[in-house]
């Protein structure tokens, strides 16, 4: 072989190795890119749902001499028995509870395409389901009350299996 075939061989071998090495790295910077994604929706959902899950504990608590009613129905007992302002704090954790359902969403319809576990995504439905019916609930509260009625008895229950589900999926981003 003479130098020049040489020389070509070896700028072909190394604008492979390049081209290789750029591949690798370029599909290293994805996958820390969605790694960084999980962690920016994932983590914030979970911090999100343990944030509820005590606003609920504490509004259970609060409302537990409330015959045998859910939070929402309880709370409208209440402003109609001692009127709306005494029950400004329980107001301001409701208002969080839908807030806090809202990012959820939000960060569920942000992660979805990525999700990995069926569970997730199974969960993550449901969740939507509860949060935009829990939020339509507290929407009306005040035209209920003004109305004089009740709530109907069926409430969407919150999907127990999702606080689970999405400590899978964080798992298994990892």
């Amino acid at each position: 072989m003479n130098n020049k075939t040489t020389y070509g061989l070896s700028v072909a071998a190394l604008i492979g190795v390049l081209m290789t090495v750029g591949t690798w790295l370029h599909l290293k910077a994805l996958n820390d890119t969605r790694g960084l994604m999980d962690e920016r929706e994932l983590r914030p959902i979970a911090t999100l749902l343990r944030e509820n899950r005590v606003i609920v504990q504490e509004l259970s608590l609060e409302t537990s001499q409330k015959r045998d009613s859910g939070i929402l129905e309880s709370y409208l007992i209440k402003i109609r028995q001692d009127g709306v302002a005494r029950h400004a704090g329980m107001k301001q954790r409701l208002d969080q509870l839908v807030e806090n359902n809202t990012a959820i969403v939000t960060l569920i319809k942000a992660y979805a395409p990525h999700a990995k576990t069926l569970a997730f995504t199974t969960e993550s439905d449901k969740f939507r389901n509860y949060a935009s019916a829990s939020r339509d609930r507290w929407n009306s509260v005040m035209e209920i009350f003004m109305a004089g009625g009740n709530y109907p008895v069926a409430e969407i229950p919150f999907p127990a299996g999702f606080p689970a589900a999405t400590d899978a999926e964080i798992a298994a981003t990892h």
